[in-house]
């Protein structure tokens, strides 16, 4: 007799977690399993040491357009809601920095700051300043002032920035979506989903153990291996996964909120940031996005890696300058020896200019691996999350969440739009009055 659910959630990530809140707390969703091969919620991505713990856009992204901003911002919002209600009561998710800000240092870059501030910036963050004295800009962060050629011009962009522990989130929406005592909820951690394959009632999920499940609808948040997980039953085949490795160094505290740099248009990988860690100990400056032959931070996997080969992943990075400047650039910060000086020159120090060479240590108990989905018959680079099927097929009972950054941030507006898909495909209940009392009106799906 097979253990049939109504969904089946593979990855407790962010957004794993989150689509399973969501469908227990407000749908009459009867049956749901979450599946970890983990032995807790938020292990990989979205834990804490794994990312820049940024809830995004705080408008320190000037690569995106006002219409990606207000949609990241309005679903990142929903954070916040969350955290400060009955739902995040004893959980330690998300602390407010005293000041965020993305700097511009040099002539041009702050004519660009300029023009980024007026037609992208203050449309959707209408709190944001635009600061070129020196004086205001050391109340807010003394050590970007400090030690700085009196020659050099810098401005900012003031903005609020918050801190997210994503792990910590995942781990409540998990918690939360457990409670639901009227129904069947099991949550199988240690569980390694090996093969799934479609049937006629639904999916089986078949995992390392020799268990197998059943689930009439199925969401795949496997983070790096989403895709791979997708092209077992047919979709994605367009699509190519690029892993990414992010690598961060750090120093003595200096930096009391977030201070981005420049991020170039149409790439999807943030240029170095500088960030107060959690618990204000140290200061990290990264991250450095080299490519990788893992899909998981330290863990190689040879099989992945050589089913993902495909021609379009040294195309893109070779025919496309901004990605291939980026890599080049990343990984000379990666050599051995010469890396971290280059590093501490060329970034660490256009952010802290006194910072001393020996206070700049490599930190490898922080980063992690992102994978950029790549449009192979357009060589596109998707920028942010994406969901496969991209467009809804009938009898196609999947979601399958690629999402790299900023996806956490967007956990829940992810998890919002599947479960719309879900209740759709399922013929369930949503409960939207309660769920507005949360979160507010969100636009239509």
């Amino acid at each position: 007799m097979r253990d049939v659910y109504d969904v089946a959630i593979i990855g407790l990530g962010a957004v794993g977690t989150a689509t399973g809140f969501l469908l227990a707390e407000f749908t009459n969703v009867q049956s749901l399993l979450f599946l970890e091969k983990e032995n807790s919620a938020g292990r990989i991505a979205s834990d804490r040491r794994t990312n820049s713990q940024t809830r995004h856009p705080f408008g320190g992204e000037l690569n995106y357009t006002p219409e990606v901003m207000k949609a990241i911002k309005r679903y990142s919002d929903m954070i916040p809601s969350y955290a400060n209600s009955k739902y995040g009561r004893g959980y330690d998710i998300l602390r407010r920095t005293k000041s965020g800000m993305v700097l511009a240092v040099g002539k041009s870059e702050k004519d660009y700051l300029r023009k980024k501030f007026h037609d992208t910036v203050k449309p959707v963050f209408p709190y944001a300043e635009l600061m070129e004295g020196r004086e205001e800009i050391a109340k807010l962060e003394p050590y970007i002032v400090r030690g700085r050629r009196k020659e050099e011009e810098i401005g900012i962009i003031k903005l609020q920035a918050d801190i997210v522990d994503f792990g910590e989130l995942a781990t409540s929406f998990q918690d939360n979506a457990s409670n639901g005592q009227d129904k069947k909820i099991n949550v199988k951690f240690n569980t390694k989903v090996k093969r799934i394959e479609g049937v006629s009632d639904g999916y089986d999920v078949h995992t390392h153990n020799g268990g197998s499940f059943s689930a009439r609808y199925l969401v795949v948040s496997a983070g790096s291996y989403t895709l791979s997980f997708a092209k077992q039953l047919g979709l994605g085949g367009d699509f190519v996964a690029f892993p990414v490795a992010g690598k961060f160094y750090t120093s003595p505290s200096v930096i009391i909120g977030k201070v981005y740099t420049f991020q170039e248009e149409g790439v999807p990988f943030a240029a170095t940031h500088a960030d107060r860690e959690w618990d204000g100990a140290v200061t990290r400056y990264g991250p450095t996005a080299t490519p990788t032959l893992m899909f998981e931070k330290n863990r190689p996997d040879i099989k992945e890696f050589i089913d993902n080969l495909d021609p379009v992943l040294l195309d893109t990075i070779i025919s496309k300058k901004a990605i291939r400047n980026i890599m080049i650039k990343n990984v000379a910060y990666s050599l051995p020896g010469v890396g971290r000086r280059l590093f501490w020159k060329y970034e660490a120090r256009k952010i802290v200019p006194s910072i001393p060479y020996a206070h700049l240590k490599p930190a490898p108990e922080f980063g992690g691996v992102r994978t950029v989905g790549i449009n192979k018959r357009t060589r596109e680079l998707k920028l942010g999350e994406f969901t496969l099927p991209e467009i809804p097929k009938d009898g196609v009972n999947v979601c399958a969440n690629m999402a790299p950054s900023p996806g956490a941030s967007g956990c829940l507006g992810i998890a919002y739009k599947n479960v719309v898909k879900i209740t759709k495909a399922l013929g369930l209940e949503f409960d939207d009055e309660e769920f507005t009392k949360v979160f507010g009106k969100l636009p239509a799906v």
